[in-house]
């Protein structure tokens, strides 16, 4: 089969052309015909370069697990890898000898992403920095001239980009001269420089779509030479005298002396390892679960697939299509045997009811009603009624016999995630924000289709659920003012206050919090087959009755202490919920899954105590019939069957030890084949993330982009596509359409390749010929408690100057870098033998490598600059760096403000701010005016109010301050908190 491919990163010589698809380099002619493939590489390959000479290819790969420059001759052979830095790497080009391969890469740099030229030889070695600064890109002109490329990316990825990481270039037309700005009055996004003869030639967008320009070395005469209307021009390269490219996942040649561009047409030719059916674990990819309303069967969703099966036998059924549909929040209904999910069937997402009637499976598809992206889905436990919330803030409800659809309400403010029926199924209870921060609770009566707001304005009041015999309403609230000083700074926060509350619905329904509750409650046993039978049509009869006159003057807390209550779930005689201790923010991005740290307890009324039922879960849910329960720890799944019985007799029993006949266990969910077909996957992930941007983009006109026709433009190439990565290259192609920021593509199930970490000991070398050794240059100095050089650690007595001998026995050479032994070692003890620089005696020391030096370099950074300002100011003026807008920067700043605003004036840098969202708050402390001073007898004078600065402020800023950076860049100007000096910044 003639499999069209999708073909990225061309490079060519002579009548060669190379390009990678599938994640492998392949070469084919100039002149087209079959392409042969050149590497079956574990990792991914990207960028190749032929050598000038074209005796090899160069590309960054990950065959060792992080991404590196290899080499392999261009016939076809080995791998080579030629670089140990563990760092991003990326080829750009070779030096014109072909005895060097250039790249780019963030080593040695204490910022990820902030990239530089380096040169490592074919043979091997250190990699050599080039003395060009922060660059990505280099080109050279016939007569030593050279022009870089800085911040010179891929424009497809966000079109018509203008801000300050906009591609840029810089030129020296002489050999012994300065650079200078090229093209500097073109507003464009620039990448790709390439100096052919007496012109250059680049990729700019900046007449609104992305196209080979070429101009001369004065920068005037600016042509334009590819035709192609519809797809950006991408990783364009050269050997010196014709130019390939890539758009819309084909190879274009373009041949500067004629002015003629053509496609190459390539027969391509693969077994597409990547697109065959796969089965995945269903613990892996564990999305969501739901117990049936018996409690003896369970559903779970598992990478966007939902299986019913019974509880600890029996076949596994799957729900709707096998594959290429998503299917989410699928449950059971109270009647036992239907199934409602949230189904995209045909490109667009709606409700879907599942029957097996007479072993025969009828879908019945909602598609009629405009529901928007479904959040939550709640069902009746009496009727086929379901509520539904959105990403458009409403709350609405459907009822199954007829479909049809009524809104119960819409917040200005924020998505309605908590809301539950009554026992009754007559009522609805939710909570809506009323106002920014701030939510109440409301009722619904679904017969009079009234809402009722039962809690006051002014908490932030959520997560309501009945009590299964229609007494009360619980919820939890954070109403509780109670301050936490803090241990560094003169301020007090809330990091507690929540507690779970209760409402009760009838005046005279006296509170549960009470030693006498079984007797004030007339419980019996109900151990007996009457008793039983009379306890279930008491359950059946439930009718919740409400007196709303003084209902919010009704509500108490329960006798719990103020926590972290994550979840509440209401059970007969008693509350069920789960907490987590206080923690830092740090080390935790928002998108990820949380923390086993959760404990889920109940709160029984009958001994008015709580007890834990288990520790480190992360999330848990009751069954329909209050009795079961399911809890989530990491990926596997707990259901305990009879938690919550309340006999006499199935007391006495767990008090001897015995078990009743409800089985509690693990679920077994390797019973569970999860079954993927990843083009159908593909097709449904593209059709998913164009219509999440359809719904949730900030303006509905898409700020004028026909979203229409940007479907229609990049779903031809789902065709070509055969691997993961070439998914996620597409995606952000599409939505690079918007030219907005903020539109992602993060994650994926990737090809599996090995992932040897390299092991760091924290220092720079260089390999000096004489000793045959390697020098030690420089030990980096990060806080000696933490994030430090090994180098530094007690007991090894390492300097600067000394010579690096041997690891682990092995004896270095220019060939047999330090890296290139540290590969698969990071966190590993190691020996190392070392020459000292002074006396020439040699000692061996054992050392545990680290991870990454990052943080260590940033430490020093940060106290380098510190002491310069110190320095030149002569410790007038303080100094802070807030190297993100998250917890990180959050703590940074903190970290080092404290003491720093005590000077005479501040200078605030946010030059490689990585944004975030706490800008609002450091822009609130910087804004302290200074009025006043305390003085003691015996102590210092202090400033009033506290943590302000005294003098003036002066705020940094750069290109690479992006997102949040921006809006704090920004605001410091507006505020009129000080001077912003810098460039524009990038906005991210």
């Amino acid at each position: 089969m003639n499999n069209p491919g999708y073909k990225r990163f061309p490079t060519i010589h002579d009548t060669k052309v190379a390009f990678v698809s599938e994640d492998d380099v392949w070469e084919v002619s100039t002149s087209g015909g079959i392409a042969r493939r050149l590497t079956s590489n574990s990792g991914e390959v990207t960028n190749p370069f032929y050598s000038p000479d074209g005796k090899y290819i160069a590309f960054s790969g990950k065959e060792e697990g992080e991404k590196d420059v290899y080499i392999i001759p261009s016939e076809g052979g080995a791998n080579k890898r030629l670089t140990y830095l563990g760092k991003n790497t990326k080829v750009v080009g070779w030096t014109p000898d072909s005895l060097n391969v250039i790249f780019s890469s963030d080593a040695s740099q204490p910022f990820v992403g902030r990239m530089e030229l380096y040169k490592v030889s074919v043979s091997g070695g250190l990699p050599e920095k080039m003395p060009y600064g922060i660059a990505n890109n280099i080109t050279y002109g016939p007569k030593g001239e050279i022009l870089l490329g800085r911040n010179t990316l891929d424009p497809a990825r966000w079109k018509r980009y203008k801000g300050g990481t906009a591609g840029k270039f810089w030129i020296k037309r002489k050999a012994n001269g300065k650079f200078e700005k090229f093209l500097e009055k073109i507003n464009g996004n620039f990448a790709n420089p390439m100096w052919i003869g007496d012109r250059i030639y680049f990729i700019s967008d900046h007449e609104g779509l992305g196209k080979l320009y070429s101009c001369t070395p004065d920068g005037k005469n600016i042509k334009s030479h590819s035709k192609n209307k519809e797809y950006y021009v991408r990783n364009a390269a050269t050997e010196g005298r014709k130019i390939v490219y890539h758009a819309g996942a084909e190879i274009f040649l373009f041949e500067p002396e004629t002015n003629e561009e053509r496609k190459i047409e390539i027969q391509y030719y693969s077994p597409q390892i990547q697109r065959q059916r796969k089965f995945v674990d269903a613990e892996k990819y564990l999305e969501d679960y739901n117990i049936n309303p018996d409690g003896n069967s369970v559903i779970i969703t598992s990478r966007g697939k939902s299986y019913a099966f019974s509880n600890w036998e029996g076949p596994v059924a799957q729900i709707g299509k096998t594959h290429g549909v998503r299917y989410r929040l699928t449950q059971w209904l109270f009647d036992k045997a239907t199934i409602v999910t949230v189904s995209d069937d045909s490109g667009s997402e709606a409700i879907e009811v599942h029957t097996i009637k007479d072993d025969k499976r009828n879908v019945r598809r909602l598609s009629k009603l405009d529901i928007g992206i479904v959040a939550r889905l709640k069902v009746s436990p009496k009727e086929n009624i379901i509520a539904v919330s959105n990403n458009r803030y409403e709350l609405s409800l459907i009822n199954l016999k007829d479909d049809s659809l009524i809104k119960v309400a819409r917040s200005k403010f924020e998505r309605m995630d908590d809301f539950a029926f009554s026992p009754d199924g007559k009522w609805l209870v939710y909570s809506m924000s009323d106002a920014e921060y701030l939510s109440s609770i409301y009722l619904y009566n679904l017969e009079s289709k009234e809402n009722l707001r039962i809690t006051p304005s002014g908490f932030r009041d959520y997560q309501p659920v009945f009590d299964p015999e229609g007494r009360y309403i619980y919820f939890l609230s954070a109403r509780e003012f109670n301050p936490v000083y803090d241990t560094s700074y003169f301020q007090l926060g809330f990091p507690l206050g929540v507690r779970p509350y209760l409402i009760s619905l009838k005046k005279e329904t006296p509170s549960p919090f009470t030693p006498e509750y079984r007797r004030i409650f007339g419980k019996k046993d109900n151990h007996s087959k009457k008793d039983k039978a009379e306890k279930d049509k008491k359950e059946e009869t439930v009718k919740v009755e409400i007196d709303t006159e003084g209902i919010q003057e009704r509500i108490i807390s329960f006798p719990l202490p103020e926590k972290s209550y994550v979840k509440i779930a209401a059970v007969r005689d008693g509350l069920v919920f789960s907490k987590e201790p206080n923690k830092g923010a740090l080390n935790h991005r928002y998108w990820e899954k949380g923390s086993n740290t959760e404990s889920i307890e109940r709160f029984d009324f009958n001994t008015q105590k709580s007890e834990i039922i288990t520790k480190k879960a992360s999330n848990f849910k009751v069954g329909m019939n209050g009795k079961t329960l399911i809890y989530r720890k990491e990926k596997k799944l707990y259901l305990a069957s009879d938690l919550f019985e309340e006999s006499a007799m199935h007391q006495e029993m767990k008090e001897f030890g015995m078990h009743s006949r409800s089985k509690s266990d693990w679920l077994d969910l390797t019973r569970v084949k999860v079954n993927l077909d990843p083009m159908s996957e593909w097709r449904q992930m593209y059709s998913e993330a164009w219509r999440l941007q359809k719904e949730h983009y900030w303006t509905k006109d898409m700020s004028g982009i026909d979203w229409n026709v940007v479907y229609k433009r990049y779903s031809p190439l789902l065709d070509k596509i055969a691997t993961r990565s070439e998914f996620s290259d597409l995606i952000w192609e599409m939505q690079g359409e918007l030219g907005t920021s903020h539109a992602y593509e993060m994650g994926g199930d990737y090809k599996p390749s090995p992932d040897y970490k390299l092991g760091s000991l924290g220092a720079d070398y260089e390999f000096d010929e004489e000793k045959k050794a390697y020098i030690i240059k420089h030990i980096i100095k990060g806080d000696s408690w933490k994030d430090d050089s090994p180098l530094r650690n007690p007991g090894i007595d390492v300097k600067e100057g000394d010579y690096l001998i041997a690891i682990n026995g092995e004896t270095l050479s220019a060939e047999i870098t330090p890296n290139s032994i540290l590969v698969n070692q990071a966190k590993n003890i190691v020996s190392i033998t070392v020459k000292s620089g002074s006396t020439g005696k040699s000692k061996t020391f054992e050392v545990r490598t680290i991870v990454s030096d990052t943080d260590a370099r940033y430490r020093e950074w940060v106290e380098n600059r510190r002491e310069y300002v110190h320095k030149k100011s002569k410790g007038k003026l303080g100094y802070v760096h807030i190297p993100d807008m998250g917890a990180n920067g959050f703590s940074e700043f903190h970290r080092y403000y404290i003491y720093e605003a005590a000077r005479n004036g501040l200078i605030v840098d946010l030059r490689d701010n990585g944004g975030g969202h706490v800008s609002q708050l450091l822009l609130e402390k910087l804004s302290r005016k200074h009025y006043g001073y305390g003085v003691s007898r015996y102590g210092s004078v202090d400033s009033y109010p506290s943590h302000s600065v005294a003098g003036p402020m002066v705020a940094v800023t750069d290109e690479w301050a992006g997102s949040d950076g921006d809006i704090f860049s920004h605001q410091f100007k507006q505020m009129k908190l000080g001077k912003l000096v810098g460039k524009e910044p990038g906005a991210g």
